[in-house]
């Protein structure tokens, strides 16, 4: 009696870490979205952490199912650096990863970017190494990490790649879109953005999948809410007719007023809510992690949208430019609950793998660490990183946005951001002040001096190449302080 007792439990225990080891796996990831940038009130302890125009039904119902993050950001302040960070489980830095690929010339010295490339990589006040291009080969993908796991494991990637040459089956993707950039997000009419297309892609990868009884990881890229701003006449109708039943003035006093970037994001979210559907429709939403978060903080330099009431946004490393939407939902996890814990977009590949088991096989020198722990305690448990705190790094110049290379460091509360040019740093408690308005570098100096020391060491440890002055620079001579014109485009730069 006592060895059958001892059979079923071993055999109940095999059937849980097999269950585990059949977990599915969504990742949506939305381009250029706030924290704002959603009709969910993304910390219950902040009141106008919500859009006051933008109408996202389907996040509201991940959010109420799930777990939402108050404290939750992306790996850097601009695309392509995020989706590797996120891809490896690493910081920016780590890989190299400072700027956006598109300004790497190929070996003709053509960039993608042509006017970035010249204008913001010479004769600028430091000089500044380019970033990596692609992500290295001897880097492992989540979908890679899955598939050493269990071959079986089905994996798609499905939108915006914008990683480089390397393409993602090369790094583990069964199904993709191919090398797709900014570009294929300037579509018109009759699917702008492509939301639908993205949309219609992933199910169609995830409906395989479940018909076939095989574990999915489906990484749903979207080209929404990028520039340019672009939406369908119906929807947009929606939100014109909003204006005329509005009170002017109190238009007027509207933190979220353009109506087309309404209009797109709520497109892109009903293709979030076509995902979740279609997950109830399969039979499988109750065996599946659904995941959302967005690459960067809001585009509002143009202005398209407003961070109110975060400082600043795209490719800064200020609040506005890397906090950001995360909501989490799946098995173990209490809906409506909210997690005050910092996380960043580089715990994403620990904590799949720990959904499936597969935390042994992690690579030895991640920067990013579970957040299973802190899903699975209603959000008040702990992350524990190789790395502590969070790091960022962006070493890029962009005269329009008044960025140079810049990073930040967060530990708790408190976040210093080091601008490299003019050799500055700023001390904010975040708990305190979340518009970053009072710089504490004098009030707290030992805190200012401790983590900045913390934050140089990390960087040096991971081998960045950290710009230094240019003892040639000549202002006169530096195209980035003018207006920069896109002759090769009709539309906006693919990316800044």
């Amino acid at each position: 009696m006592i060895r059958c007792k001892t059979f079923l439990a071993l055999a109940a225990a095999i059937f849980v870490i097999n269950q585990a080891a059949a977990q599915n796996i969504v990742l949506i990831l939305s381009d250029d979205q706030g924290w704002t940038g959603t009709s969910v009130q993304m910390d219950d302890r902040v009141a106008n952490s919500v859009s006051d125009l933008y109408r996202t039904p389907s996040l509201e119902r991940l959010a109420a199912e799930g777990m939402k993050f108050s404290n939750a950001y992306s790996p850097a302040p601009n695309c392509s650096p995020t989706r590797m960070s996120i891809q490896t489980g690493k910081t920016a830095a780590r890989l190299g990863a400072t700027d956006i690929i598109d300004v790497v010339a190929d070996e003709n010295g053509v960039a993608n970017i042509q006017v970035f490339h010249d204008n913001m990589y010479f004769n600028k006040p430091m000089i500044v190494p380019f970033p990596v291009s692609d992500i290295a080969d001897e880097e492992t993908t989540i979908a890679e990490l899955l598939k050493q796991h269990d071959p079986g494991f089905a994996t798609g990637h499905f939108g915006k790649w914008h990683m480089g040459g390397g393409s993602p089956e090369r790094h583990g993707y069964d199904a993709h879109s191919g090398l797709t950039t900014n570009d294929e997000g300037f579509a018109r009419q009759p699917d702008p953005k492509r939301s639908d297309q993205v949309t219609d892609d992933a199910i169609a990868f995830i409906d395989e999948q479940a018909q076939a009884g095989r574990p999915f990881f489906a990484m749903v890229s979207y080209y929404a809410v990028h520039t340019p701003v672009r939406a369908r006449p119906e929807t947009l109708s929606k939100y014109a007719e909003h204006l005329l039943q509005t009170d002017l003035g109190m238009f007027g006093d509207m933190t979220h007023t353009n109506l087309m970037y309404a209009a797109m994001t709520e497109e892109m979210d009903q293709g979030v809510g076509r995902i979740l559907d279609t997950l109830d429709r399969l039979g499988v939403a109750d065996d599946t992690y659904v995941i959302f978060t967005s690459d960067n903080g809001g585009e509002s330099d143009n202005p398209v949208t407003s961070n109110v009431p975060l400082a600043w946004g795209k490719t800064h490393v200020w609040e506005g430019g890397i906090r950001v939407p995360l909501f989490v939902r799946g098995p173990g996890i209490e809906g409506g609950t909210q997690s005050n814990v910092p996380v960043v977009g580089y715990d994403f590949m620990p904590t799949i793998a720990d959904w499936v088991g597969a935390a042994d096989r992690l690579p030895g020198d991640l920067d990013g660490g579970s957040l299973a722990p802190v899903l699975e305690s209603g959000g008040d448990g702990s992350v524990d990183r190789p790395t502590e705190p969070l790091i960022w790094f962006y070493g890029a110049y962009r005269n329009q946005k008044h960025v140079t290379p810049q990073a930040a460091i967060r530990r708790g509360n408190h976040k210093l951001i080091w601008e490299l040019e003019p050799n500055r740093t700023y001390l904010y408690d975040l708990d305190m002040d979340l518009r970053e308005s009072t710089d504490l570098s004098r009030v707290r100096p030992e805190i200012a001096e401790s983590m900045f020391a913390e934050l140089k060491a990390y960087l040096d440890d991971v081998g960045t190449n950290i710009p230094t002055l240019n003892p040639d620079y000549d202002p006169a001579l530096d195209g980035g302080l003018q207006p920069l014109v896109f002759e090769d485009r009709v539309e906006e730069p693919a990316d800044q």
